[in-house]
């Protein structure tokens, strides 16, 4: 680091001293073309400032090309014209001393097309006029590197970020994902919505950093898909890519859990052109992906046996946009487009009956329609984007058919249908306008953007349990062997009920902005702006009665301000700084365990159960209340887990980060510019549930050890050694009324080890539950990353190093979910998962490097490469409070279940989080094609090597400590349950007309 700060000044130090030898004046140079791209020479070019009368000319030569030398500083007016020809104009172009500016004039012979001059921009040159530091991959760029076939995939190719967790975002929830400008985020869970293939975009643009008053509901970052368009030109292409199971290695071992794809076939289509030339034009698209995934089969002696069930995917996707140019200043845009995703036996895994898998359908329309308006100092647009959707994922035996668990140690695996099902239904509408301007102050430029974006979704979500009720018989306590297909040789059995969701929510956000960029010299731009949003979130109760209400109302501003200082004046050394505060958008996640809300249920457990002959036998929750019997029935009492907890909302702030970002640019000639960027983010306002009597309503437990119910056997923690909870929160009110049973027992019986029965009058419990801020959650992001980007004639590439700190004590989007399951209420209200939280937070290397290269190879051929390497994320051991475990005393005396009533459901940390790492991977996919070029069109074949160096770093393990068995190694601890994807080949041709 001390090295890295003596580089830094020197740069610092030698730009002044160049700034003093270089030339005085800058020139303007580019091309004239007419519509088609031909170059067109004897056009007129001239340029003008606004405080002088001085102009200057040009005429281009034979190749479109002119140069424009010895100019002064400053903001220049530009003109073009040619006999036949339309003018074009650009109101304001800045010259730099001792750096050229290019243009691109583009001259229309039409009366109804626009003529236009474009500032051409290299991905080495700098932005100096704004503190952003904008990410935009453009798909022509980079189509030979190899990726996903996703428009998400061009994220792991921007420095710091990857696919879901982009500069420290809780996964894809913090992000705002964007169709061409108007977003379309999902309105319940927050996050990415639509999958776009990478064949329909142009480009994707990665914001966040020093992002202006323009950009907000975001946490992590903006990721706008912007879509192809028609041109006057027709062309088309076809595209066939393959996987093939013969040349797909495999990376699960013997005895391992994981899945892995096998088979991927894809089928696209694209055609553009114009209907009616110059004025209307169109792009339609198509694409159909097949895969297949294997699972190892755990069930057979065999330890590397594969199930003959597959997971069978498949993708179909359509677009169609249409862009009409009904004057000579505006565009209009209209795009609509469907997606669907059908999966067979989605969730299968090497143990479940492939019965227990689910089938999943997820329809899907959106669209978007935006109007352009470009003037000679300003521009308008507007902009509105939408879609609905509908996923099922349902059990293959029905609604009414129960699933079976059996009751066992170790795994418990699943029979006859699945154990719950579920209805999905987003939907959303977002739009937005801008109106920009652009004039001369004070000698300087001044450019303004005001507008305002606005957003309503609605969200519903149905989760019920098959048959009401899961069943859990017992195996043979002799021989642990269980037929699951005959109840009536069961020995016993226990049911599940409950942990069902009914949750229907509706959100509702807008925001007005006013942005400033100013430049009083042409070295110096100051950008200050502010954004004013609201946020707005409505449940509906499931029972029919009961009305809409409003859940969480919040208004606030975020105020922005950066600057920008071109330290050579010639846009070769740039300084930038940004703080800027920016909300997350409103999703239900922020406001579903509202009071009132019902969206959560209990899950009760009953250890036993009546006598059954058919293994679909189903009872009501009336029927089961009548037949509470210990002998012939279900047991009389039961155990609850704890998953309906809601408050009453109290002084809702919607969260938002403050970031800090400080970016240095440096370019060494004209194609090759480093970047050095630091970040610091944190979390503010993090919502969720608080008990504001917390403290003072649970009561710790030392030394508690952990047994298995089933065989009472020892339960073995991450080191192999006996579970032991060095401290457990329990109730206060389950605690006094276990002191209160044992001091009026018969028979005497001690109090609770490390407790007297002088404690009973002492101990209280009232729990006052709000939704509000949790002023204990923390949640702090740093990242250091270091970029060099080269655009040659033949090749062109990126290579970066970053290195990154997120730490805190919530992982997660909010307060929710912070240890535990999706159900967990968090740790301001469940003390067991507040032990051991701080430290740090999982899904983010602390150092990646990323090389990525493209560019022109001999014999003919094209090719890339796309390599990286990271340190692995952190993890952490956990163990869950659940029905299938018995609890001792430090004494050695069994503790009764009614003790942990109250914490039931609630998940530990058994080690200061972060404590552990998964271990460093490497990654290396090349890209090979070859072009042949025919009279009417050119065929293309394609070759594609994934993990070449045949990685098989584990990417997600077991990180729960249960009643594991020595038979099953994957119920251990740290058992992997996901390897990296292994060594493939993909084939592939397309066809290019």
């Amino acid at each position: 680091m001390p090295r890295l700060v003596v580089a830094i000044a020197a740069l610092f130090l030698v730009a002044p001293l160049s700034a003093q030898q270089r030339p005085a004046t800058g020139a303007v140079t580019g091309i004239v073309v007419s519509e088609t791209g031909a170059p067109l020479a004897g056009a007129t070019v001239r340029l003008g400032r606004a405080e002088t009368v001085t102009a200057f000319e040009a005429i281009s030569a034979d190749n479109g090309a002119f140069t424009l030398p010895s100019l002064a500083p400053g903001l220049y007016g530009v003109m073009a014209r040619r006999i036949g020809f339309r003018e074009a104009r650009l109101p304001f172009l800045r010259v730099i001393a001792g750096q050229p500016a290019t243009i691109r004039v583009t001259l229309s012979a039409s009366p109804t097309q626009l003529s236009t001059v474009t500032v051409t921009v290299s991905p080495t040159s700098i932005d100096a006029s704004s503190a952003e530091l904008t990410r935009r991959i453009t798909v022509n760029d980079v189509r030979l590197v190899p990726m996903a076939r996703e428009a998400g995939g061009l994220v792991d190719l921007v420095p710091g970020a990857r696919k879901g967790f982009v500069w420290g975002g809780a996964g894809d929830a913090a992000n705002n994902y964007q169709l061409d400008g108007a977003s379309v985020n999902h309105p319940g869970v927050g996050g990415d919505f639509l999958a776009p293939s990478i064949d329909w975009i142009e480009a994707l643009e990665v914001r966040g950093l020093g992002a202006g008053a323009e950009y907000g509901s975001f946490q992590g970052g903006i990721i706008n898909a912007i879509t192809l368009t028609g041109t006057n030109d027709w062309q088309g292409t076809l595209r066939a890519n393959y996987v093939s199971p013969s040349l797909t290695a495999t990376n699960i071992r013997p005895s391992e859990e994981g899945t892995e794809q096998t088979m991927r076939r894809e089928l696209s289509a694209e055609l553009r052109g114009p209907i009616l030339r110059d004025r209307l034009f169109y792009f339609v698209a198509g694409q159909v992906v097949d895969r297949n995934v294997h699972v190892p089969n755990l069930t057979t002696p065999a330890e590397t046996d594969v199930r003959a069930e597959i997971q069978d995917f498949r993708d179909a996707r359509g677009i169609a946009k249409f862009t009409l140019i009904p004057a000579l200043r505006d565009r209009v845009d209209a795009l609509i487009g469907f997606s669907g995703s059908d999966v067979e036996r989605a969730e299968l895994n090497g143990i479940n009956d492939p019965a227990a898998a689910r089938r999943i359908e997820s329809p899907a329309t959106f669209y978007s329609l935006s109007w352009t308006r470009t003037g000679s100092a300003t521009s308008f647009d507007a902009r509105v984007a939408g879609f609905n959707a509908r996923e099922t994922r349902r059990g293959y035996g029905g609604a009414d058919v129960p699933a079976i668990q059996v009751f066992s140690v170790g795994r418990q695996p699943v029979y006859q249908n699945s154990v719950f099902n579920e209805r999905l239904e987003p939907r959303s509408i977002s739009g937005n306008a801008t109106w920009k301007t652009q004039h001369a102050l004070f000698g300087g430029e001044n450019r303004i953007s005001v507008g305002g974006d606005y957003t309503r979704g609605w969200w519903r979500n149905e989760r019920t349990r098959n048959g009401g009720l899961t069943w859990f018989p017992y195996p043979d306590p002799a021989t642990q062997l269980i037929d699951v297909t005959r109840a009536q040789t069961w020995p016993d059995v226990a049911s599940e009920w409950g942990g069902e969701i009914r949750l229907q929510s509706d959100i509702e956000e807008g925001a007005f902005f006013v942005q400033d960029y100013f430049s009083p010299i042409p070295a110096l731009t100051i950008t200050p702006g502010v954004r004013y949003s609201g946020w707005a979130g409505w449940l509906t109760p499931a029972a029919d009665s009961a009305e809409r209400f409003l859940s969480a109302r919040h208004q606030a501003f975020d105020p922005r301000i950066g600057v920008v200082w071109d330290v050579s004046g010639m846009n070769s050394l740039v300084l930038k700084a940004h703080w800027g505060r920016y909300h997350q958008a409103m999703s239900s996640l922020f406001f579903d365990r509202a009071t009132g809300g019902g969206v959560y249920s209990n899950q009760r457990f009953y250890f036993q159960g009546p006598g059954l002959t058919d293994t679909r036998r189903v009872f009501t929750p009336e029927e089961r209340d009548a037949m509470l019997d210990t002998f012939s029935g279900f047991s009389p009492t039961f155990l609850e887990s704890i998953l309906n907890e809601a408050g009453f909302v109290e002084n809702y702030r919607q969260p938002y980060i403050d970031q800090s970002v400080v970016g240095l640019e440096k370019t060494f000639g004209p194609r090759w510019k480093t970047e050095l960027v630091y970040t610091r983010r944190t979390n503010k306002d993090i919502a969720g549930l608080v008990d504001r009597n917390l403290a003072g309503n649970y009561s710790q437990l030392a030394d508690v050890r952990v047994r298995q119910r089933v065989a009472f056997g020892p339960v073995y923690d991450q080191h192999g050694d006996n579970l032991v909870l060095p401290v457990m929160w329990v109730s206060n009110a389950d605690l006094r009324r276990e002191l209160i049973r044992r001091r009026d027992s018969r028979v005497p019986i001690p109090p609770v080890p490390g407790y007297s029965f002088d404690d009973i009058n002492r101990l209280a419990f009232s729990r006052d539950m709000v939704l509000t801020t949790v002023e204990s959650a923390r949640r702090r992001f740093d990242q250091l990353s270091l970029s060099v980007r080269t655009e040659q004639h033949d090749w062109n590439g990126l290579a970066s190093v970053t290195a990154t700190r997120l730490d805190g004590n919530v992982p997660g989007l909010t307060g929710f979910g912070a240890n535990g399951t999706t159900f967990t209420a968090g740790p301001a209200v469940r003390p067991n998962e507040a032990l051991l939280y701080e430290g740090d937070l999982p899904n983010v290397p602390a150092v990646e490097t990323k090389v990525w290269l493209s560019g022109r190879l001999p014999y003919g051929f094209h090719g890339g490469m796309f390599a990286t390497w990271s340190l692995g994320e952190y993890f952490t051991p956990v163990f869950q409070i659940t029905p299938r475990f018995r609890f001792q005393a430090s004494d050695g005396s069994l503790l009764p279940d009614e003790l942990f009533d109250g914490v039931r459901g609630q998940t530990l940390l058994l080690e200061d989080r972060g404590s552990r790492k998964y271990q460093a991977r490497t990654n290396i996919d090349l890209r090979l094609e070859r072009r042949f070029a025919g009279p009417e069109f050119a065929w293309i074949a394609t070759a594609d090597v994934f993990n070449l160096v045949g990685s098989d770093a584990i990417v997600e393990r077991n990180l729960t400590i249960n009643d594991q068995i020595s038979t099953d190694p994957t119920s251990t601890f740290a058992a992997p349950r996901q390897r990296v994807t292994p060594r493939a080949l993909q084939v592939g041709a397309r066809v290019e007309f």
